[in-house]
């Protein structure tokens, strides 16, 4: 079936992993701020508003700060999965190339 194929690009593997990478490790620091901004509300205040708004928000808050980690973690080792998928897309290439090279040196040679 002609043309029913698809085409990958391994440079795009590659540069997206990276900025999977990029995104995992911004999560992580985004966590770390996050956290650090929370133990800042408890000190806020004892005033109703603040005691309001810590027991609605601090909660959600809390749960959000324990799974960014995770979540920047997952979203790396993808970027790492893309990355190795260009380099495996790269290295699969050139054994091709390589193959049909030497089947092309081995053929013989017929005389017009």
């Amino acid at each position: 079936m002609a043309g029913s194929g698809y085409d990958v690009d391994p440079a795009v593997l590659k540069a997206q992993g990276g900025a999977f990478k990029d995104i995992g490790s911004d999560f992580g620091e985004a966590a770390k701020k996050l956290e650090a901004t929370l133990k800042e509300a408890e000190e806020w205040g004892s005033d109703e508003f603040v005691k309001m708004f810590n027991d609605f928000y601090k909660p959600v808050s809390e749960g959000i700060a324990k799974s960014m980690p995770h979540l920047g973690a997952e979203i790396s080792t993808i970027g790492d999965k893309l990355t190795a998928m260009g380099a495996q897309y790269d290295s699969t290439e050139q054994e091709q190339h390589d193959h049909l090279a030497k089947y092309a040196a081995d053929r013989p040679k017929f005389a017009n």
